[in-house]
């Protein structure tokens, strides 16, 4: 049976993932003007998902005492 500790730490890694994802889908967005308005949202969702990550990582640490 998983932990609550447990759960968080997967979402965590879920997080790193859709990041990683992310930076690759970024990355292979042409480089036509067309898509700048792409670019911003995947900017912006880039940065939803940082600080989603900084708030999860930073409960898990109360939770757990140190970093996990």
């Amino acid at each position: 049976m998983s932990t609550i500790k447990d759960k968080l730490i997967e979402v965590l890694d879920f997080l790193d993932y859709a990041h990683s994802e992310l930076d690759s889908a970024t990355n292979e967005l042409p480089d036509y003007s067309a898509n700048e308005s792409s670019r911003t949202y995947m900017s912006q969702t880039e940065s939803y998902l940082t600080d989603a990550k900084d708030i999860l990582e930073n409960a898990v640490t109360e939770l757990v005492g140190n970093r996990y």
